[in-house]
């Protein structure tokens, strides 16, 4: 399937059923989109997540008018532009890959939190 079918694809999905879940429900919509693309091409689970997940930040940002600017963006700086202000921020790799980490404590916090009551 070409890259512009799953990506279209995965947009139709996720608006389709984002209403379904809650905001601490994304990891299960991303994952029932996954699965669905792959059920409707060929593709595999790496390529089905990654076109999710483009159609994912795409139709976040739609409402925003936020945007990666891709004019100075690197493999170890991403430049991200504030539609309010008209402001860059820049963010290393680092400084992602640690907020990754802090969002995927918190995330296993608030897991457990709801299993313990």
């Amino acid at each position: 399937m070409a890259r512009d079918t799953l990506h279209q694809a995965a947009v139709t999905f996720l608006m389709a059923h984002q209403s379904e879940h809650l905001s601490c429900d994304r990891q299960l919509l991303v994952d029932r989109c996954v699965d669905h693309i792959q059920l409707i091409g060929p593709a595999t689970r790496l390529v089905a997540e990654v076109a999710t997940l483009q159609a994912l930040g795409d139709i976040a940002s739609r409402s925003t008018g936020a945007h990666v600017d891709l004019d100075n963006t690197t493999s170890f700086a991403v430049f991200v532009t504030d539609p309010a202000s008209g402001k860059r921020a820049c963010f290393t790799a680092t400084d992602l890959l640690r907020l990754s980490r802090d969002h995927a404590f918190h995330a296993s916090l608030r897991d457990r939190a709801t299993t313990t009551h």
